[in-house]
């Protein structure tokens, strides 16, 4: 490669916005090409480059980085109402595709205003941070988990079939009832309602979650003695 055939990059940088990377680049290029060398031009072309391309690299983790705390729950860690919704909306089109099914849980904590209300909203705080690890902890990697406010839960079953996901998905219930959060004043028990809705290529995101809503507020009438179902309407 010669020093003319390196003209066009050249003049490329020298159009480029100005910023540290590519004033070092016109500097660096400015010296080598005093120096006649073609060799030398090269050189600095390939290690800009290089450095252009680690840049870009670290944007495209922190882009990355950025969109995860968009659809993040950022006291428990588990997705948001907002990283919920795409995630339904992604599986139920491919339950669409793929003729799939599974099942979605929806979970409310009994009388959470009464810990709010009697311990403060640091203990319940607390709270919802337990719940959300221990759902964390006990889903599969191919399901998904979310906050989607307040002390409200869900959790989508993917790929499932009906009963040993509606299984699952009493047995975390459980599993959240034998919670115990210290105080340092009392021990807190746990208590949760849970509402199950079956889905298939047919649902649409709305209209399940409505569903998994109203056998949640079933269970919560009925004391939390059962998860009902709820299939049409």
């Amino acid at each position: 490669m010669t020093a003319a055939s390196m003209k066009p990059l050249y003049a490329d940088a020298m159009l480029r916005p100005s910023d540290e990377l590519t004033e070092r680049f016109r500097q660096r290029v400015g010296d080598a090409k005093a120096t006649s060398d073609p060799d030398r031009i090269l050189s600095v072309a390939l290690s800009y480059a290089e450095e252009a391309e680690h840049r870009i690299a670290e944007l495209s983790a922190r882009v990355a980085q950025l969109e995860a705390v968009t659809v993040t729950d950022d006291l428990t860690g588990l997705l948001n109402r907002r990283g919920f919704n795409d995630v339904m909306k992604r599986n139920l089109l491919s339950a669409a595709r793929y003729d799939e099914e599974g099942i979605l849980a929806y979970i409310d904590l009994d009388k959470f205003k009464q810990i709010n209300d009697r311990y403060g909203h640091p203990t319940g705080d607390d709270v919802l941070r337990a719940v959300g690890r221990y759902l964390m902890q006990n889903i599969r990697a191919t399901d998904y988990a979310a906050r989607l406010g307040g002390d409200e839960f869900a959790i989508l079953f993917v790929r499932a079939q009906h009963s040993p996901a509606r299984e699952r998905a009493r047995s975390l219930v459980r599993g959240i009832n034998k919670l115990v959060i210290e105080t340092g004043k009392d021990d807190i028990t746990v208590r949760a309602s849970l509402g199950i809705a079956f889905y298939n290529g047919n649902a649409q995101a709305d209209e399940l979650l409505t569903r998994a809503d109203r056998a949640m507020y079933a269970d919560k009438n009925k004391g939390s003695r059962a998860a009902r179902m709820i299939i049409n309407g």
